[in-house]
Parts: C-alpha cells; structure tokens; sequence
C-alpha cells in the first residue's frame, strides 16, 4: 500500500514527467516544423548527420519511455533498447569523425560516409 509521503512523491513524479513532455514537444515541434530533408540541406554533412542522430535517439527514448509506462519489462535483449545503443553507436561514430577532422587539418569527413551512416541510422524500420 502506499502512504501519504509515497504518494506524494508518485505525483511530483508525474508533474515533473509533464513539464518535461512540454519541454520535448516545443523543442521538437521547433526543428519537426520544417521538413527533415530541407533543414538537412541547410546544414553541413556533420550538422545533418548531428540532426539525424539526435532525432532517432530522442524518438526511440520517447517510445521507451511510453513502453515503461505500460508496464513493459525492458531488457538489454529489447528492440527499443537495442535500437537506442545502436543510435548511440552513430552518435559515437560522429563525433570520433569530428575529432580526427580538428587533430588532422587536412583530413575532411568523407561525405559519402556521412550519408550511408544516416540513411542507415534513420531509414532503418523499426
């Protein structure tokens, strides 16, 4: 059973929760209002790649975070959580790219590389 102090808790939780569902919408609803392959081209291989990446992490943790709140049981073993780590892997991948461009000047980031990263990282169905 839950006491007052428990309960208390659960709905400064879920306050909390709301005020942060706010926060994603208006920040989403800001880049989402334009059509992905139009911002895309406004911006470099490594912005465009940044943007690509960060959308797919940020709309497989929102559907994570549904799933949690249905009573899912999530394990390492999960499609949702295997698609986040692999988002994180291209993420990883990014900035690794980003590093080895500012350490060599004369290095640049392979933009067909680029592309075939996002096309996998986005385009894949899940």
């Amino acid at each position: 059973s839950m006491d007052g102090g428990d309960l208390e808790e659960a709905i400064d939780s879920l306050h909390n929760l709301e005020g942060e569902i706010e926060f994603i919408q208006k920040a989403l609803s800001a880049i989402l209002k334009y059509p992905l392959k139009e911002l895309s081209k406004r911006l470099s291989v490594v912005e465009s790649a940044k943007l690509h990446v960060s959308l797919a992490y940020t709309l497989n943790s929102l559907f994570y975070m549904y799933l949690k709140t249905q009573g899912e049981e999530i394990g390492k073993d999960h499609p949702v959580k295997k698609e986040l780590e692999r988002v994180q892997k291209y993420s990883e991948k990014i900035v690794n790219a980003q590093k080895r461009k500012e350490e060599g000047p004369k290095r640049r980031v392979d933009a067909g590389v680029a592309r075939r990263l996002i096309s996998a990282g986005v385009k894949r169905k899940f």
